[in-house]
């Protein structure tokens, strides 16, 4: 079962409100087939705070919360239904979204992985079947993040065309 809420935080700086920060937070079990109803739901809740997003950008958001959802679930959790990933998304002062995705599984080496497959590529068609899907992110997201487990992304994601 998915569970899901906003969370709306105040951010003060000396004394006043720099800005408001609503959070999408959602836990979801380790299903692929989960992933479709949760990327809609963010993708809502960040509009809800943004406004409209161009047809590309709503794209490119769909793609990276899609693979990191996915190796979360069938990389981090191995598909375990007794696993949950943990999501949190929102929208920053500088019209960024972030993706917080976080699975319960052992983590990987994502600098080992992100190595192995650029030294392995001399075309686009000769991409590995895995680990294809960190490249695809990075190249999508205007930062992106890992803790040292490698259990946990953050991905930035700048809103406007700019």
């Amino acid at each position: 079962m998915k569970r899901f809420r906003i969370k709306t935080q105040l951010i003060y700086k000396d004394g006043k409100v720099l800005y408001i920060l609503k959070t999408y937070h959602a836990e979801i079990p380790s299903n692929i087939d989960s992933i479709k109803k949760t990327v809609s739901e963010i993708i809502s809740s960040i509009q809800n705070v943004y406004g409209e997003l161009d047809d590309d950008i709503i794209f490119d958001v769909k793609v990276i919360l899609n693979e990191l959802l996915v190796n979360a679930i069938k990389h981090g959790n191995s598909c375990c239904p007794d696993y949950f990933v943990k999501i949190t998304a929102g929208v920053l002062e500088d019209d960024s979204a972030f993706f917080i995705i976080e699975d319960q599984g052992q983590g990987y080496n994502y600098e080992f992985i992100r190595r192995e497959n650029l030294n392995h590529v001399d075309s686009l068609h000769e991409f590995r079947e895995t680990g294809r899907g960190i490249l695809i992110v990075e190249n999508l997201c205007n930062r992106i993040y890992h803790n040292k487990k490698g259990n946990k992304v953050i991905a930035v994601k700048k809103l406007s065309k700019d």
